[in-house]
């Protein structure tokens, strides 16, 4: 199983499994969730968020998918989530993520 993995800092890390036919939505609403500053700029400027990335870590989308980034017009992150899975025929309760998603604090011995 492959896993996509998101470091939102030094000290935390997402990882979800890339079973899914979306893997990288997961990561960017990951980055959004745990990142005020790529969340703000993917609600207002998501041309800017994608090409920049969040933290290092950048995003794949075809170029259908990112179109379809860059023209929803959301408010929030639940608006845009909630578009995107709507758009993308994803289902929202799928049974195949359920207890798969970890996230990891890493803590550094000084």
């Amino acid at each position: 199983m492959t896993t996509s993995t998101l470091r939102t800092s030094h000290h935390v890390i997402i990882s979800a499994p890339a079973t899914g036919p979306h893997p990288e939505v997961t990561r960017l609403l990951a980055a959004a969730v745990v990142n005020r500053q790529f969340r703000f700029l993917l609600l207002n400027d998501p041309v800017q968020a994608l090409n920049m990335g969040c933290q290092g870590e950048k995003f794949t989308f075809t170029k259908n998918e990112r179109d379809l980034i860059f023209s929803i017009n959301a408010k929030s992150l639940s608006e845009l989530a909630g578009q995107l899975i709507s758009s993308l025929g994803i289902s929202a309760h799928s049974d195949q993520y359920q207890n798969k998603t970890a996230i990891r604090r890493v803590f550094k011995t000084v």
